[in-house]
């Protein structure tokens, strides 16, 4: 038995940790998980976060409430990416190891299509956005998450998002292929 529906009462810890001065990435940062991880990264005193989103004008709804919330003026900037996109991607990476610093990158965007069969970069588009397109933009991030930890003695991290729905989506998205086998 699933024990999803009793971990929704769960009551969680506030964070405290402090993130002055880090430049951090958080992708699906418009809705749930994503918006609430960059508000606490926000109201932790980050430097820059990225708000990674497919549209910049929910990014930009986003940001405008983060800084409502925090009281935290222009430390949110809004980027477009498309986790089904492989080439937009590469494009998002290639502009963040532009960055002079990457502290944190918080990958936790996500699809789930309800069923419906669809294609992004030839496979079924749940398994593209959500394994695909994050670990081609872990992979990426990589190297320049350890060019940073060098330059400023940190220890960067990446942290890739997950949960029961996660298990739900894969069970579904494997029940999609077969059917259209």
């Amino acid at each position: 038995m699933s024990g999803f529906p009793l971990s929704q009462f769960a009551s969680l810890p506030c964070p405290t940790q402090p993130f002055d001065g880090q430049t951090i990435i958080v992708t699906g940062a418009n809705t749930g998980l994503g918006l609430e991880a960059a508000r606490h990264f926000t109201r932790l005193n980050a430097a820059k976060v990225i708000l990674a989103s497919r549209s910049i004008a929910k990014g930009e709804e986003a940001a405008r409430s983060i800084e409502e919330t925090t009281g935290r003026k222009g430390v949110c900037e809004v980027w477009q990416v498309d986790l089904g996109n492989f080439d937009s991607v590469k494009k998002f990476t290639e502009r963040a190891a532009k960055l002079d610093r990457l502290d944190v990158v918080c990958e936790n965007a996500g699809i789930a299509t309800g069923g419906a069969y669809e294609q992004m970069e030839g496979m079924e588009s749940m398994i593209a956005v959500n394994v695909v397109g994050t670990f081609l933009m872990a992979l990426n991030f990589l190297p320049i998450l350890r060019k940073s930890g060098k330059k400023y003695g940190t220890v960067p991290k990446l942290v890739v998002t997950s949960s029961e729905t996660h298990f739900w989506v894969w069970t579904l998205s494997a029940c999609v292929v077969e059917t259209q086998c």
